[in-house]
């Protein structure tokens, strides 16, 4: 990471929150509601100007923001959040994570202008050492990997790089399949791709053989991957051809070596085509970026709660902004990923459930609306303010792994 990479992910970070925060404030200036201040940052204020009724400030820590509408404050002034109908305060508090999807739209539209070309969802031709081209066929288009939609090239690499499809001891890995093929939809159960190590030792016996006449087709003839033992034909080769099945010999051993050293490593065997850049597939190909990201943060979400992932797998503003810089050495491209992905992040966090988060506060206006009667404004103050509280040590817990991570090159 280089300094310049460092302020980027800062500027980013910044830009997001600053988005999220006018979402709010222009939405309560819409409704003429009474704006009490508006800031960027956490923590004393550095910078501060009174601007009519409000006050616009900086504060010390960059990592968050407020839009003060004292909404946990009874009060007689028509103008105030709480004498405004719930239609209007349902407005104002979702513009935020509204504003953040806006944003994060538009990173998908950069991040897709930043590629040469835009990368599909079918079957252009098979790498050297496939195994899936056994069932799957070029031209076909995937629209489904083990019951979940694929949209983009992103859908396909997190659906086979994070599904359990290997049983143990197997070279394979397995999944479902729905496909477009010749315009009819077709379904493949247990479509197998082979581990990293696998199609290694594929290739190297393809080369090994070359144009040789005589040899098997595939290594699983002499060499027993189920058990990684060698056959009777084995035998065989070692009398008719020593010098063959000695080197066969050498590179299954590598194989065994790196497959004991192996960690959930799957060969994806096939590529994709790619088209050439016009407005309608461009704005199509953010659509169906912008939809994968918030799906993938829902999943992580739901992981999060099942336990699939840990307080130490959560990263705060310092672990998103190290992670920022070090892909912003990558290129444009896969810095505006990063970031569309980030501002969908924040927006879907926003709107979850969670008092003292926009959700929370959007729950309460919804139980109003229901109820048509407001909860009294110190109940859901205390409410929020223990949420606060309780984020704020999540916070610090999730700020001292970041750092933590940094020292320690985790």
């Amino acid at each position: 990471m280089n300094i310049l990479n460092i302020i980027l992910g800062i500027l980013l970070f910044f830009l997001i929150i600053l988005v999220h925060e006018l979402g709010h404030f222009t939405a309560a200036k819409l409704c003429k509601m009474k704006v009490a201040e508006f800031s960027i940052g956490m923590g004393p204020r550095i910078l501060k100007k009174q601007w009519g009724e409000t006050l616009y400030s900086f504060k010390a820590l960059p990592i968050g923001g407020s839009v003060m509408l004292e909404e946990d404050i009874e009060s007689d002034d028509p103008r105030s959040f709480r004498n405004k109908p719930v239609w209007m305060r349902i407005i104002v508090i979702a513009a935020g994570a509204f504003m953040n999807f806006v944003l994060g739209f538009i990173f998908c539209i950069i991040a897709v202008l930043c590629s040469s070309n835009i990368a599909t969802t079918t079957v252009a031709g098979f790498q050297e050492g496939a195994v899936s081209s056994s069932v799957l066929q070029q031209d076909d288009k995937i629209l489904k990997i083990n019951g979940m939609s694929i949209y983009t090239t992103m859908d396909i690499s997190f659906q086979l790089s994070n599904s359990e499809s290997r049983e143990i001891g197997s070279p394979y890995y397995t999944y479902d399949f729905t496909v477009l093929r010749d315009g009819q939809v077709l379904e493949f159960e247990d479509v197998k791709f082979a581990s990293a190590s696998y199609a290694k030792l594929i290739a190297e016996y393809k080369q090994l053989v070359g144009e040789q006449e005589g040899f098997a087709a595939l290594p699983t003839e002499y060499f027993d991957v189920s058990t990684n033992g060698y056959t009777e034909e084995f035998s065989q080769l070692e009398e008719q051809s020593p010098e063959f099945a000695a080197s066969f010999k050498a590179i299954t051993e590598q194989y065994k070596k790196n497959y004991v050293n192996e960690q959930n490593s799957l060969y994806l065997d096939f590529i994709v085509y790619g088209e050439k850049q016009n407005f309608f597939n461009v704005i199509e190909a953010a659509g169906a970026n912008f939809i994968s990201y918030g799906r993938l943060v829902w999943i992580s979400f739901i992981n999060l709660i099942k336990g699939t992932y840990g307080l130490n797998d959560l990263s705060g503003p310092i672990g998103v902004i190290q992670s920022v810089s070090t892909v912003a050495s990558f290129g444009w491209g896969s810095f505006m990923t990063l970031a569309a992905l980030i501002a969908v992040n924040i927006g879907i966090v926003n709107l979850l459930p969670i008092p003292a988060m926009d959700g929370g506060r959007l729950v309460f206006l919804v139980i109003e609306l229901i109820r048509r009667k407001p909860i009294k404004a110190e109940h859901e103050g205390m409410v929020h303010f223990v949420g606060i509280v309780l984020l704020m040590i999540l916070m610090l817990v999730i700020t001292f792994n970041d750092i933590l991570r940094i020292f320690t090159g985790g």
